[in-house]
């Protein structure tokens, strides 16, 4: 969030408290428990045309249900950091004059209020990667794996996996199969299916201010070719509605995949599908290559609309609708599921539920460097877990 200033507001909390009478000796006051303290957070973002941008995703992040409760990091006073629930939010486009290409030409000020519901701290809340394992049916045709991969930030401490379903307090530590190293961390990457603990959840502690770092996210491009201006500064918006309507490309990545998707529109009926893989020894992003119409294909298939469904920390998901505008098959449709998961360098490519036949042929060739392989989705959902519920 460049260009911005914070400001936090004073703290209400306390007791929450009763008043009974007691024979002969008057009244007394007794607590029945302890209110939640809130404050309001104001976020003023100055400058260009992004600050539009950035003020949309904050404000969309305060009302993400699949995230929820927010950590809240490095501050300078005490007792301010921890777990809190943005109980309302609240948005003020001050000044916003009529967008352009030069992003330097337009001018914008917003500022945006959260208010803040403590919901705990990293020493009443642990965090928790939910598991269940299930092959869905009609599955895909891109491989045999039957192996669950579950990623977790490296940095994470006290790794631990209990079963849910039917004694929390057994617990084992596991190991991870391997570490890959993403654009902004290293991730353990673990099989939920080689665990001693059937869908096992897998409980961790990371300080606020790493939270997030690895986890994967969905950009909006706002027409802009790159992340980062030549001043470093971001140039595309975070997306944390499923309902965001795209002004540019779709972009979904997790600093190790980046399938970028150009939707067709009334402007400029061209789609496009675009995919890079990050390179840790070269700190760079190089393409993929896709097989292409003509060349590789007897079909041109094209994404042409882009279904958002679950935007969350362990993963984010899509469902994808593809035409074929040119070749042998021109004029057919088809749907596919797909998602992204942390730590994953591919992408898990499903046949919805609904669709009885198989995916085309050339469909299948120009997406099988990218999916993977596995037919076994982890169903991975992070979120907290009270430390008394699974205390020993």
């Amino acid at each position: 969030m460049p260009d911005r200033t914070v400001e936090i507001a004073p703290r209400s909390g306390g007791h929450e408290t009763a008043t009974a009478a007691v024979l002969d000796e008057g009244t007394y006051v007794e607590s029945t428990g302890v209110s939640a303290q809130s404050f309001d957070v104001d976020v003023t973002f100055n400058g260009d045309r992004r600050a539009t941008w950035h003020a949309d995703a904050l404000e969309t992040l305060g009302n993400n249900p699949a995230i929820g409760v927010l950590p809240l990091g490095g501050s300078t006073h005490a007792g301010v950091d921890g777990y809190y629930v943005a109980s309302s939010t609240r948005r003020d486009p001050r000044l916003a004059e009529p967008p352009g290409a030069d992003l330097a030409a337009s001018d914008a000020t917003e500022s945006v209020t959260l208010t803040l519901e403590r919901a705990g701290t990293r020493k009443r809340h642990v965090l928790a990667v939910k598991t269940a394992p299930s092959q869905p049916d009609p599955g895909h045709p891109f491989g045999n794996d039957t192996d669950a991969i579950v990623g977790l930030p490296a940095d994470a401490r006290r790794v631990r996996i209990v079963d849910a379903t039917s004694s929390p307090t057994e617990r084992e530590r596991p190991t991870p199969v391997a570490t890959v190293d993403a654009e902004h961390g290293a991730v353990d990457l673990f099989d939920a299916t080689a665990e001693a603990i059937d869908e096992p959840v897998y409980l961790f502690d990371l300080d606020y201010d790493l939270q997030g770092d690895v986890d994967p996210g969905v950009w909006d491009t706002y027409g802009q070719a790159d992340r980062l201006d030549e001043d470093g500064v971001v140039s595309w918006g975070r997306v944390f509605a499923t309902a965001h309507d795209f002004s540019g490309s779709v972009v979904c990545e997790n600093g190790l995949l980046r399938v970028t998707i150009d939707e067709p529109t009334n402007a400029d009926e061209t789609a496009s599908l675009d995919v890079e893989e990050y390179d840790a020894d070269a700190d760079a992003w190089t393409t993929v290559a896709l097989p292409e119409y003509s060349a590789d294909l007897d079909t041109d298939w094209q994404p042409t609309d882009v279904d958002l469904t679950h935007i969350g920390q362990a993963s984010v998901r899509a469902q994808v609708e593809f035409e074929a505008v040119a070749g042998d098959q021109e004029g057919d449709v088809y749907a596919l599921d797909v998602e992204l998961e942390r730590g994953r360098s591919e992408l898990e490519v499903w046949i919805p539920e609904s669709v009885d036949e198989a995916i085309p042929a050339d469909l299948k060739t120009m997406l099988e460097p990218i999916a993977a392989t596995n037919q076994v989705d982890s169903g991975a959902e992070q979120g907290l877990v009270a430390r008394e519920e699974v205390r020993l």
